[in-house]
């Protein structure tokens, strides 16, 4: 079993191998390729090669799955849906792929962003979470859960999505597929956001474009009009992020033992008063733990509008 700290350097001699030699490796090499790609979720490498391989002879069964596993991860279900055509054996997969495919079309599509895409996180992203997910320090500093197991996973996934409030999608590299999640809690207008990228990924400038591609989605599909995050004032990279962002740091700690974590603000400017007050109700409505403490920072009053 390949660990997740190994994983990147492995897919990177693939990737080395696919772009020197790709076009003209023989079938039984790019089966092969294909194989350990699948085996370690490098989607758009098994999308890649098992397009090509698909050009110039007939996919086998396992072939064919892998070849759809690699569309349902990158998003793309009426390609996965013409694989099944040939594979009558099928059936219960074309029945999933369209029960997916449904749900999937409550939710519009997210811009653009260069090599960054979103796709609404689902369960068969599941392996894909848990390989970005392996740095027991996104949990830490995200204040996530650490999944037992995967059941476990997918019992948090089903009631994030039947909570109704909430925007969770996957953040998909278009060389490296899956590289983490953002997510916006939605209140009458305004949201809570947070993000995470896996180890391997972060400080590229990925979190903020990928944040900008969902906060763009929620102003303009869910009426978007102000959003609150908070970060631990130690992750400077997250802060950094949050302020690419057009987030603003609010002079607002933590109260009690979240002392260390610190309120951004990103939306047209307000009173302090309606600030506190907003965010304490938002706070509320998510049911959220931490809450800002009753005192300012010092040297923060500019911070908002008086």
């Amino acid at each position: 079993m390949l660990h997740p700290v190994d994983r990147h350097a492995r897919l990177a001699e693939l990737h080395r191998i696919w772009r020197d030699k790709g076009s003209v490796l023989p079938q039984n090499a790019l089966r092969g390729l294909l194989g350990h790609a699948a085996a370690w979720s490098a989607w758009p490498l098994v999308h890649a090669a098992g397009t090509r391989l698909a050009a110039s002879t007939r996919l086998d069964t396992a072939e064919t799955l892998h070849l759809i596993d690699a569309c349902r991860a990158l998003g793309k279900g009426g390609e996965a849906l013409a694989l099944t055509r040939e594979q009558p054996q099928l059936a219960e997969l074309v029945a999933e792929l369209r029960a997916w495919l449904a749900w999937r079309r409550h939710f519009p599509l997210s811009a653009g962003g260069g090599p960054l895409s979103l796709e609404p996180l689902a369960h068969h992203h599941a392996r894909d979470f848990a390989w970005q997910y392996g740095d027991p320090a996104i949990a830490e500093l995200c204040c996530l859960p650490v999944f037992a197991d995967a059941l476990d996973w997918h019992g948090w996934l089903a009631e994030r999505w039947r909570e109704g409030r909430r925007l969770l999608f996957a953040v998909l590299h278009r060389e490296w597929g899956f590289i983490g999640c953002v997510s916006l809690t939605l209140d009458h207008g305004l949201g809570f956001f947070y993000y995470w990228l896996g180890k391997d990924f972060q400080g590229q400038g990925f979190g903020p474009r990928a944040g900008e591609l969902l906060l763009e989605l929620g102003e303009r599909a869910y009426g978007l009009r102000g959003c609150y995050a908070k970060a631990f004032d130690y992750n400077l990279r997250s802060r950094r992020g949050l302020e690419k962002m057009g987030f603003i740091e609010l002079g607002m700690r933590g109260a009690g033992d979240d002392c260390d974590q610190v309120f951004y603000r990103r939306g047209p400017p307000q009173g302090r008063r309606r600030t506190i007050d907003e965010l304490h109700r938002l706070l509320d409505s998510m049911d959220a733990s931490v809450r800002p403490a009753p005192a300012a920072l010092p040297g923060h009053a500019d911070a908002l509008t008086a």
